[in-house]
């Protein structure tokens, strides 16, 4: 009899252990990882009778969506975040937005008035310097300018890549030749025996001496590239393309450059053409 109230001690005791470690668990604070990044924010997961509880402000920001609550009707709401990301610098066009799951704007939207089309691409933004861009040039040689959107799509450390979206005053979008495939066409880059740095574009050859390249011979590639900085831009009422050449993963030695003309119903890329800079001269 002694044995059996020993046992049912000893196991009242684990049961009341078990429950205090649970009660200890559920109130330490549940932190939240996303991609393997730590989320920090005012409102924290919340334990309760064995599920973790997620604020609605918790979830929206880890799921790139608006949760919202009707209480009197108890109705949850999850609609994906829109935005309007620019806006001309006279107020006649807009550009409007979803943003995706990785920080990206997409979904986007040309609004002038009461008209509103498809913007192809991606952007970041709307805050900070990469919000979309607007730039009024006469491309096609029609009676009014058309209007070039810039959209950023990445920036970094050695990076910048953006994306040019052109329209006609009346919101009808003109083809574009990509930048990239007609530089790379015109493109061809390689080391001599001697360390030295050939850049030929448009059949023009380009000789860097050796001893003008900083980067160690061991970590300057099989040959020099383009593709981490490509922008266009809008100079002097012409669309323009320029990617940096650069040597290994951080030095750069020039531009390669291309102009766009109208043809055919296209904006089509013309010769490129590179220029080093003053210090690889």
């Amino acid at each position: 009899m002694k044995k059996t109230r020993r046992l049912a001690a000893s196991v009242l005791v684990c049961l009341s252990l078990a429950a205090a470690a649970l009660t200890a668990s559920a109130a330490a604070p549940i932190k939240v990882y996303r991609d393997g990044t730590e989320v920090v924010t005012e409102a924290s997961p919340h334990f309760v009778e064995g599920q973790v509880m997620v604020p609605l402000s918790l979830a929206g920001e880890l799921f790139g969506q608006k949760f919202g609550y009707d209480e009197k009707n108890r109705v949850l709401t999850v609609d994906r975040r829109t935005a309007k990301l620019a806006e001309s610098p006279d107020g006649s066009l807009a550009v409007t937005g979803t943003e995706g799951r990785n920080g990206m704007w997409e979904d986007l939207r040309l609004r002038a008035g009461e008209k509103e089309v498809d913007l192809p691409g991606k952007t970041m933004g709307p805050t900070g310097e990469y919000a979309p861009e607007f730039a009024s040039a006469n491309l096609t040689g029609g009676a009014k300018p058309d209007t070039v959107i810039l959209l950023t799509q990445g920036s970094g450390t050695g990076v910048y890549v953006n994306e040019a979206v052109v329209y006609t005053a009346d919101l009808e979008r003109i083809p574009l030749e990509e930048a990239e495939v007609a530089m790379l066409k015109q493109f061809n880059a390689s080391f001599a025996a001697d360390g030295s740095a050939a850049i030929e574009a448009d059949g023009i050859r380009t000789v860097i001496p050796a001893q003008r390249l900083l980067t160690r011979q061991a970590d300057r590639g099989r040959a020099p590239s383009i593709g981490s900085v490509l922008r266009y831009q809008v100079e002097d009422g012409r669309l323009t393309a320029t990617a940096g050449v650069q040597v290994g993963m951080s030095e750069f030695i020039g531009d390669l450059k291309i102009v766009y003309t109208y043809a055919n119903g296209v904006l089509q890329a013309g010769a490129a053409a590179f220029t080093p800079y003053d210090e690889y001269r």
